[in-house]
Order: structure tokens, then sequence, then C-alpha cells
């Protein structure tokens, strides 16, 4: 009878933890380590290393001890950056206007994102954050023979007051008077105007933005033998390297 209270005791000490690695020995000797589950009218259910659960009768159980309660593993901790692979779309909207007869290869200039730049559902920059760039080739015909050209590469985005290094394709202002339309084109033209449309589908104020986009089809401009890219051009880019960012707070 003694044994028989300690035993439930120990069941009823058992059914107020949340136990883990229990111990149950039965009356033929039998140890079995597992997770005790309850008791019923009849027996003890515990589930054995196996992962086998079983009732044993409460007359073949000696006794039942109870393992430390576990401690929940910790939630996974949110990255603090994420990759933006290459590809990704980057449409900018210039800060600083360009023309080739001034520019020259080297100089640089500033623009900011257009939209918010995202990758694996993350943001990484918001829309209207600095980016930098270099002319890659800036060529005039008012000062060297053949036609005008600029030639445009990213190579910075501001993000926390860090500016960190990017790779992009390299924009092409195309040539001469009759490139004028080709130059609209290249700008947000075709397959390009529809990605650059996509990207902004995604964010508030999608009918303002896509207006914007609209508007900057036409901004490289042909003034006699000159290309001007003016401030509040749009442009649009594409990363040719991944680049890891920190997530926008």
């Amino acid at each position: 009878m003694k044994l028989r209270v300690f035993i439930l005791g120990a069941i009823c000490v058992g059914m107020a933890c949340t136990a883990a690695a229990d111990t149950l020995v039965l009356t033929n000797g039998q140890v079995i380590t597992g997770t005790f589950l309850g008791r019923s009218s009849a027996g003890v259910q515990f589930v054995g290393p196996d992962g086998t659960t079983q009732i044993y009768p409460s007359q073949q159980v000696q006794s039942l001890s109870f393992g430390p309660v576990p401690t929940p593993p910790p939630p996974p901790a949110a990255p603090q950056q994420v990759q933006v692979p290459a590809g990704t779309v980057l449409l900018l909207r210039m800060v600083d206007g360009l023309d080739t007869s001034t520019a020259y290869t080297g100089q640089t200039f500033s623009a900011t994102l257009s939209t918010n730049l995202a990758a694996n559902g993350y943001v990484v920059a918001y829309a209207g954050t600095t980016v930098y760039g270099q002319v890659v080739e800036a060529n005039s015909a008012g000062r060297a023979t053949g036609a005008s050209q600029l030639k445009l590469q990213l190579t910075q985005i501001v993000i926390g007051g860090n500016a960190i290094p990017i790779m992009t394709d390299v924009f092409d202002s195309q040539k001469g008077k009759s490139s004028g339309k080709r130059s609209a084109f290249r700008l947000l033209g075709g397959a390009g105007l529809g990605a650059a449309i996509g990207a902004i589908a995604g964010n508030a104020g999608m009918g303002a933005a896509i207006g914007a986009v609209a508007g900057g089809v036409g901004s490289v401009v042909q003034k006699g033998d000159q290309v001007q890219i003016p401030s509040e051009a749009q442009l649009e880019f594409h990363l040719t390297q991944p680049v890891m960012l920190p997530i926008a707070q």
C-alpha cells in the first residue's frame, strides 16, 4: 500500500510539471528513459526512447522520476543584413545634371532611389536614398571628333550614413543627333519600362510613381551636338555583382 501511495504521489507531481528526460523504473528492474505523458485508470502513459507511447499498469511501476524542465530554444535572431542579388534593378532620379559639353571621365554625380530597394522580402533602402555614380566616358562632339556620348555607372549607395560600394552595368546615352529617340528607349523603354513599373507596383503612391517614370522617358536631351541628362531625369541600372546590405529600420 505504501508503495502504491508513493507511486501515485510521484505521478501527481509529474502531472503538475511539464517534464522531459524522465525515468520510469518497473518492478521487473527495467529502466526506461523518455517522457511522462500522464496517468489514467489504465496506468502510466510514457514515451520511450524510440518514440513509442505505451501504458504501464500502476502495479508494474516501481518508481518515476523527472528530469529538468527543458529551456525552450531562443527564437532565431532576425538577420541584420541580406544579400541583394546581381540583376536587381535600381531606378534612380538624378540630382546632378550632366552635359557632354562640361562632363569629364571620372566625374562623380549623385542621384536618389525612385523606389524602395528590397531583397528576400526585406527593404534595404527606401526611396530617396542617396546613390553616387561616376562618368565612365564623356565625349563631346564640340571638342573632339565623333558624336557626343555619356556613359555612367553607379559606385556607392549611402545607408545609415555609410557609403557602401556597389557594382552596376553601364548606362550609355547613345550617340549623335539621331539618337534622341533611341536614348529615350534605352532610358526606360521596352522591357526596361515594364521592369520599372513592375518594381513600383508594390509601393504606395503607385500612380504618382508611374507618372514620374513616364515623365522621365524623354529625359536624355539632345541639344545641338551635345547630350544632356538633366537633374530629375530617371535612369535604370542593374547590379552586376551581389552586395550585402543592412536591413532598413
